[in-house]
């Protein structure tokens, strides 16, 4: 795979992540709706922070937002856990992946949820997409234009058995915010419980 300098790295990354950032309020009430199935007064934890955990704390839910690596959370428990698109695609490594879901799994409340939203991989497509400069199959690493370094990609059936191994059960699959169906090269939202 090809390296190089970055001149731009945080413009290829926004760029890639632009489509699942697209619609903040459709997140909202995505995650909204989850965490009310789950508790009567959720909590909820928003990895990185940014317009979803506002919008949501403006709707009178406990938010927390944070980076894991601040370690800030040691003993909190939350009843929904969202990890955006960057969250897993920046560990280039399989291992550190089902690291972070188990992680996430443990700030779980019983019976709450770990939403993770992702690209659906679509390695046809990348061929012809001007965002991504390579990709190997084989590492499951995608090499975004201008970006210089890679996103490890994970497969929808890949994430269902890191979660397993977190102890965690597939609750539902959707394309989008909306209910859409899952289809390759779009928006991937799962729910998983505890």
């Amino acid at each position: 795979m090809p390296t190089r300098i970055a001149e731009n790295p945080a413009a290829a990354l926004d760029a890639w992540f632009a489509p699942l950032g697209a619609d903040p309020a459709g997140a909202v009430a995505f995650l909204a709706e989850v965490a009310d199935r789950v508790a009567r007064r959720p909590r909820v934890l928003v990895l990185g922070g940014g317009p979803v955990a506002d919008a949501l704390a403006g709707e009178g839910y406990a938010v927390t937002a944070a980076h894991l690596d601040r370690g800030l959370l040691t003993g909190l428990r939350f009843d929904v856990v969202f990890a955006g698109p960057e969250e897993l695609s920046r560990l280039l490594v399989q291992r550190d992946q089902v690291r972070l879901v188990r992680r996430l799994s443990s700030l779980l409340r019983p019976g709450g949820a770990l939403v993770v939203q992702s690209h659906h991989p679509d390695p046809v497509a990348w061929a012809s997409d001007a965002l991504v400069a390579d990709h190997d199959c084989t590492r499951q690493i995608l090499l975004l234009a201008g970006a210089g370094y890679g996103l490890r990609y994970v497969w929808p059936a890949e994430l269902d058995l890191m979660a397993e191994l977190a102890e965690l059960a597939l609750d539902s699959r959707w394309g989008g915010w909306y209910g859409e169906p899952v289809a390759p090269g779009n928006a991937v939202v799962s729910v998983f419980r505890s």
